[in-house]
């Protein structure tokens, strides 16, 4: 199959654990991948590396999604890749993110507008000028997370995105609807990506607490939620959430589990 032949995906935040599984998800279904990530140049050419190891092509491209022309970038650099002649995206996932913070008392103007840049505006507005190349049976791919559904004083301002972000998708299915472009929302729980906290076993036992079949997910279960909802096997799916935060949406959290933000658990790691 020539490139022309193959389905081109957009994936922001690439580089990440969950956006890194979901390209090389993507890639062994046959598709093109156009890697949007911020600062691990490394990182992004080993992705490409595997990416290409598989038979499809890549092309990758760093940027900063709290910069509005961020936007116009992408846009071009997707232009290019699908050129002249008919070609037209098949897929946007909206993976990137800024985590962990800051909280209800300590939060400032600057930092609530710089995330609410990467994590709502940024998607929006990707969406809104990608969904311009999808044909009938373009899908756009959201990522939440169950953060959004608990509440979490000391992570405030991104869990405020998240919700926000499943709002979106939401409120656009109708619009998008016309062209015959779905949108919905992944809504993951805790999810190894590679982070320290991780391999701690008292932060893998608090994170695993919240979810109600145990443990924390791998990223690879999240990639292939995206992957369904990007399938034709969804076709009648629209505006809608996924769940693949083994029950951590459910409120189930045992009363007596500590109440302690993860932003919390992260700086106690860094400075130990």
């Amino acid at each position: 199959m020539n490139s022309f032949d193959r389905p081109l995906a957009v994936v922001t935040g690439a580089t990440g654990g969950i956006g890194k599984a979901i390209c090389l998800r993507l890639a062994e279904e046959g598709y093109d991948l156009l890697c949007v990530y911020q600062s691990k140049h490394d990182e992004a050419q080993r992705i490409r590396r595997q990416i290409i190891d598989l038979g499809v092509q890549c092309s990758i491209m760093s940027c900063d999604l709290s910069d509005p022309t961020s936007i116009d970038l992408i846009d071009q650099a997707t232009t290019r890749i699908l050129g002249e002649g008919g070609r037209n995206l098949k897929a946007l996932v909206n993976c990137a993110a800024l985590l962990l913070g800051p909280g209800f008392g300590t939060a400032t103007a600057e930092q609530f507008d710089t995330y609410m840049s990467v994590n709502v505006s940024a998607p929006f507005f990707l969406s809104q000028s990608l969904s311009r190349h999808m044909i009938s049976g373009g899908s756009i791919v959201n990522l939440s997370s169950a953060g959004a559904h608990f509440s979490s004083p000391g992570d405030i301002i991104y869990s405020m995105s998240k919700s926000a972000l499943e709002s979106m998708a939401f409120h656009a299915a109708e619009a998008l609807a016309g062209k015959g472009i779905r949108i919905n929302t992944v809504i993951p729980g805790f999810t190894d990506n590679g982070h320290e906290l991780f391999q701690r076993p008292e932060a893998r036992h608090h994170m695993g607490s919240f979810a109600v079949l145990g443990d924390v997910s791998e990223p690879e279960v999240v990639a292939e939620a995206v992957h369904f909802l990007v399938s034709g096997r969804s076709s009648r799916t629209t505006g809608t959430t996924l769940d693949v935060s083994g029950g951590s949406t459910l409120g189930a959290r045992p009363k007596t589990a500590k109440r302690v933000s993860l932003k919390a658990l992260s700086d106690d790691s860094q400075g130990s």
